[in-house]
């Protein structure tokens, strides 16, 4: 939480002599006080200007869903916020599952698909696990992320690979390294059927919930 002494000696700074040769211009200045204010008692105080309502770390789940109508540069700061927690959990707490779903939401910020990618690399050290989880894979081949979001691909030792949809067959194979007979088990939609990669194996599954989670599920299909 920043202390309104620092948002003063800012403004000083601001009100300083012009003629005077400084490091930062008065238009910089003028953002920086601006930008504390916004954070300490203005609108984005929210986010920034209070203390945490986690009480225990063993579970906890970030929802980011009112998080995405914020601006970029407040929305991109939440973000790596969230994303320092994880990989602190991960690489110094270490035994630590950390899941992120809905991961297409993520490919507009290039640095936090970087950062994702990079402690990806380095949990298994820790005995953590990163688990990524998104719906159409055209999302991941878009041209400014491809080069970045193409690792992923390759660095999960077990991938769930569910029915593919419109995209190309032969993109779909290439990006996912998958042969054609292993593409044949779920290039039609089927409820609960997946490939399952495991390493060098392969295995089809049939996922079938008992009744007692199926009731818990409902029928509104994910809604």
């Amino acid at each position: 939480m920043f202390e309104k002494s620092s948002i003063f000696q800012t403004r000083r700074l601001c009100l300083g002599n012009p003629k005077e040769k400084s490091l930062y211009t008065a238009e910089n200045l003028q953002n920086i006080c601006l930008g504390l204010h916004s954070i300490c008692k203005g609108a984005e105080s929210q986010f920034f200007n209070g203390h945490t309502n986690i009480t225990d770390n063993n579970f906890v789940t970030f929802g980011v869903k009112g998080l995405l109508q914020a601006s970029k540069n407040i929305r991109n700061a939440l973000l790596f916020n969230v994303l320092a927690y994880m990989s602190e959990q991960l690489l110094s707490r270490g035994n630590t599952v950390a899941s992120i779903d809905e991961f297409y939401l993520f490919l507009t910020n290039l640095t936090a698909v970087e950062y994702i990618r990079n402690f990806m690399k380095r949990v298994r050290k820790k005995e953590s696990v990163v688990i990524l989880a998104s719906q159409n894979i055209e999302d991941f081949l878009v041209e400014n992320v491809r080069e970045l979001t193409k690792p992923l691909f390759s660095i999960p030792t077990h991938i769930f690979l569910f029915y593919p949809g419109t995209i190309e067959k032969g993109t779909y194979m290439d990006t996912l390294q998958v042969e054609a007979s292993e593409y044949g088990l779920i290039q039609f939609s089927q409820r609960g059927v997946c490939l399952y990669k495991c390493g060098n194996e392969r295995y089809c599954l049939c996922v079938k919930a008992p009744d007692h989670k199926a009731a818990l599920f409902g029928l509104a299909g994910g809604r």
